[in-house]
């Protein structure tokens, strides 16, 4: 996935399944400079990562 998809799936109103490593993560924001998204899984919704914005997949 490139920076500009995930900003689209962060303010769309639909629900977009996206995954990093196999597990279906949510966007909460996008930082173009460090190219990472801030998410997180809905089994541990309180942990929230950094993830490379290469390594999310849309499905």
């Amino acid at each position: 996935m490139n920076v500009s998809r995930a900003q689209q799936i962060i303010k769309s109103e639909k629900e977009f399944q996206v995954l990093h490593n196999g597990t279906p993560v949510w966007l909460q924001s996008v930082d173009e400079n460090n190219q990472t998204a801030r998410a997180y899984t809905r089994e541990q919704p309180d942990q929230e990562m950094d993830i490379p914005v290469n390594e999310l997949q849309e499905s």
